[in-house]
């Protein structure tokens, strides 16, 4: 079973001493309950969708709403441990791991929200979904909110958060700049394999919860050797959000934005220049929980998404 290792620890702990947010990411883990998430088993499997192959998870009753998780970076759909039991009582539920990321099968040229739209339109007419209710975390909401703007889409409601395309000034910690702006960066991450990159964005990205054994070697796993076709996601990161965020406005799908009340990734000041921006949205702001504030607060975030499909995307302005 692949661990974080010495290695990734030291390079994590190097990288976050400075970041100008970790003073603050610091005193808030110290002060906060902390828990490792619990072992959930899902119902993993591989299919052919996209031209690609596509990992993915489903369960939960299928005359129940329809619910699609989108797999954050530098995770996977296992991240959604905490929620899958709620969630599956609840809703169909499919969890996919976007391609390029998690163990889909993927590469530079998918690095793009504009490209992961396209594959989700895509994946969605190979599974022939519809009426779906879409919850994209981090790159999923670049991927979702692509999908809505260039598809004739198949949604009910978007549940998006802690990601790109908020409309300006769009605020991001010193090190996710840093790897948009400069491709020397990313070609340093990319030497460091991707358990520097899981550590970093634990340790700056989580305040109360510690990914199980589980979870980790599955992180490791899907980004091994990967590290370098991945890292082009960020390459021109705010251009590539600057073309989401010009048409954010276009979008009337339901949508619920969410996110970390200490998020720094992805400043927690994007969520309410998103909301403000969609003409048909509603804001919770998650307390007690950073960039993976859906691991931080998973009971939370499961209610959050319960409420949200069975009344309150019918209700919103």
């Amino acid at each position: 079973m692949k661990k974080l290792n010495l290695f990734d620890q030291l390079n994590a702990s190097s990288l976050v001493l400075v970041s100008p947010e970790w003073p603050k990411i610091k005193a808030a883990r110290k002060a906060a309950d902390s828990f490792e998430t619990p072992n959930v088993i899902l119902p993993l499997e591989t299919r052919m969708l996209a031209g690609r192959q596509i990992r993915l998870a489903e369960a939960g009753p299928m005359d129940a709403p329809l619910v699609v998780l989108l797999s954050p970076f530098p995770e996977s759909i296992l991240s959604f441990a905490g929620s899958w039991k709620t969630l599956t009582t609840n809703f169909h539920v499919i969890a996919i791991d976007l391609p390029g990321f998690g163990a889909s099968e993927g590469d530079r040229h998918d690095m793009s929200p504009k490209a992961q739209g396209d594959l989700l339109n895509a994946i969605f007419n190979d599974l022939n979904l519809s009426d779906i209710h879409l919850v994209g975390p981090d790159v999923g909401m670049g991927a979702a909110l692509a999908y809505a703007i260039h598809h004739e889409h198949r949604l009910l409601s978007m549940v998006v958060g802690n990601g790109p395309g908020t409309p300006g000034p769009f605020k991001l910690a010193r090190m996710i700049s840093m790897l948009g702006r400069f491709g020397v960066m990313r070609w340093m991450t990319s030497l460091l394999g991707a358990g520097p990159l899981i550590a970093f964005t634990a340790k700056l990205g989580a305040i109360r919860h510690t990914s199980n054994a589980v979870q980790i070697d599955d992180y490791k796993r899907a980004y091994s050797g990967r590290a370098a076709e991945v890292l082009h996601w960020f390459e021109d990161l705010r251009l590539k959000a600057a073309g989401l965020a010009e048409r954010v406005n276009e979008i009337d799908i339901p949508t619920l934005v969410f996110w970390g009340e200490l998020e720094v990734m992805f400043d927690v000041s994007n969520a309410k220049h998103l909301d403000n921006a969609l003409p048909n949205s509603k804001l919770q702001i998650l307390p007690e929980a950073g960039h993976l504030a859906w691991s931080d607060q998973p009971e939370m975030f499961a209610s959050m998404i319960t409420d949200w499909v069975r009344t309150e995307h019918k209700t919103t302005t």
